[in-house]
């Protein structure tokens, strides 16, 4: 087997083994916190900030998604990113500037589930009454699949990389395993939800009017 038939083939067999009978109570539970036009925000540090981007204005996301971002835990800040993550206060402080108007439900992607900043921060969102879920891996010493209401767990190994290039593992499984289980949980929670509120891409005809539309209802997707 080639290199690049391993890495198909560790993909495909990462995500067939997901559990996606975890997914329904947490739309169940989202769904309900969303009827009145509030937003989940999504929060990840280094590359689970990807995730954090992945629901957001895009066709076939659903307005309703906002992303929860600082500078400090960007992984194009490299080593610096993981320093920031394992500072005490800044989860704290991310889940402060929240508006409580619209925070209802807060979605924190840590493969880890250990670093100070998503377990502050979901520990924040728990205290300030939002729903609190995690996307995580669950493995051994991962504190966040305790500390909130749903958690969606991909079952990824701690060092995340499976496929053997020489001396060196190569590919990571927790972005493509994450957007699998997140993008379940958008189409899950829409479902139960049924406004309509998904965006399209502004290059079909009508694409455009039709996300002007949601941003009357969604004014933070101009930002």
């Amino acid at each position: 087997m080639s290199h690049a038939e391993a890495v198909r083939e560790a993909f495909t067999t990462a995500i067939g083994r997901l559990d996606m009978d975890q997914v329904a109570p947490a739309a169940n539970a989202l769904a309900e916190r969303l009827r009145d036009g509030g937003l989940l925000y999504v929060l990840g540090c280094g590359h689970s900030q990807v995730l954090a981007f992945e629901g957001y204005y895009r066709a076939g996301a659903p307005a309703w998604v906002a992303p929860l971002l600082d500078d400090r835990v960007s992984a194009a800040r490299g080593a610096a990113c993981t320093d920031a993550e394992r500072r005490e206060g800044i989860g704290r402080e991310l889940v402060g500037r929240l508006d409580a108007t619209t925070a209802r439900a807060l979605l924190v992607i840590s493969s880890g589930g250990r670093n100070a900043v998503p377990i502050e921060a979901a520990l924040t969102a728990r205290d300030a009454g939002l729903l609190t879920l995690a996307l995580t891996s669950g493995g051994p010493g991962n504190r966040l699949v305790e500390l909130v209401d749903h958690a969606l767990v991909t079952n990824v190994p701690g060092a995340d990389a499976v496929v053997q290039v020489g001396d060196a593992q190569m590919t990571p499984l927790s972005t493509v395993t994450g957007a699998v289980l997140l993008h379940a949980l958008l189409a899950e929670t829409e479902a139960r939800l049924s406004d309509g509120a998904v965006l399209v891409s502004v290059n079909v005809e009508g694409g455009e009017a039709h996300n002007q539309s949601l941003m009357q209802r969604y004014p933070h997707l101009r930002a």
